[in-house]
């Protein structure tokens, strides 16, 4: 249909057989009815001008012509898909941005949330965690370590074994150890804790720690031993006057002064071996070396040459003598 025969329709200027044949032709089609909508539209629009007696149609006309040339085009299904791309683009950005923060929160080690399970073996095992402190499991041990958002405490859980700490400061967020019935507190410190049955024992290398027991706290100071025995519900603190309690951190023993007895101990801990000395005038010869912490074998051989000892290999256990 012609938009200005519509336009004359709406102006009232056509005849009885012209409005029925266009109000037949706008029935016959929603397309039509949507056109002759559209042309109302902007036709209404047009009559903002006061209205005077006589309306010049061809005036009128132009009018229509130079607002409808003026009205934004119909974009379509080009408009739709521009649209649809700004809420899938909002979809992505949301999806990927919810994606890393779980991702994050539910990593085992991050600032937010951390769930961490380390057991060692046959050898021994470092851990550094999200703040930079490190934890150092002996051979045969087993922690766990977690911290949310909303507890204010880094928590570990020293369930077997051994394991030393080198904890990075934050006194906003103290550092906690719980071994057997003990807790152990602190805020950036070095310390080693050990634990088999019911005996701890707690070795201050720097630092200050406080050891809660049986509704008491003891705070001990570097080069002490703490030592519970769990089962006797007895605690000492005593000086310790070696470094041979952590060989397994820098995987080598460092003897300053150290009775043979000590040395013997330790290496017994360490490979799970079964040394013995015969003679007792031997047990505190001092020993002053630093020996690698890689073979039983290698070690005896030290101790060997530097004291002139023999050494014995029987089914059981190894001699010296």
């Amino acid at each position: 249909m012609n938009d200005s025969k519509l336009i004359k329709y709406l102006l009232q200027e056509t005849d009885e057989m012209e409005n029925k044949h266009i109000q037949q032709w706008i029935e016959a089609d929603p397309d039509h009815q949507k056109q002759y909508q559209h042309i109302r539209l902007i036709w209404e629009k047009s009559l903002n001008a006061p209205i005077s007696d006589k309306i010049d149609v061809e005036e009128v006309w132009e009018d229509f012509k130079n607002r409808r040339s003026q009205k934004r085009p119909f974009l379509g299904k080009q408009f739709f898909l521009a649209q649809w791309y700004k809420v899938a683009a909002v979809f992505i950005l949301v999806f990927v941005t919810s994606f890393l923060v779980y991702s994050n929160l539910m990593a085992p080690d991050n600032q937010f949330i951390s769930n961490l399970s380390l057991e060692s073996r046959n050898k021994s095992l470092s851990h550094t965690i999200f703040d930079g402190s490190t934890i150092t499991l002996n051979k045969d041990s087993k922690l766990t370590f977690n911290q949310s958002i909303i507890n204010p405490f880094r928590k570990a859980e020293l369930i077997e074994g051994e394991a030393f700490f080198e904890v990075e400061r934050n006194e906003s967020r103290p550092f906690e150890v719980n071994v057997g019935a003990a807790k152990i507190t602190v805020l950036g410190t070095s310390f080693n804790v050990k634990k088999h049955n019911e005996q701890i024992e707690v070795i201050l290398k720097s630092g200050s720690v406080q050891v809660d027991f049986e509704g008491e706290a003891h705070i001990i100071k570097p080069g002490d031993k703490l030592f519970i025995d769990g089962l006797k519900g007895l605690l000492t603190i005593t000086q310790v006057d070696d470094q041979l309690y952590n060989y397994y951190v820098g995987d080598y023993f460092k003897a300053h002064e150290t009775p043979l007895w000590r040395v013997v101990e330790v290496l017994n801990q360490a490979y799970n071996s079964n040394i013995v000395i015969a003679n007792e005038h031997l047990r505190n010869l001092p020993l002053t070396t630093t020996f690698s912490n890689d073979s039983l074998e290698n070690n005896l051989e030290v101790l060997k040459a530097t004291f002139g000892l023999t050494i014995v290999r029987e089914p059981n256990r190894i001699v010296i003598k």
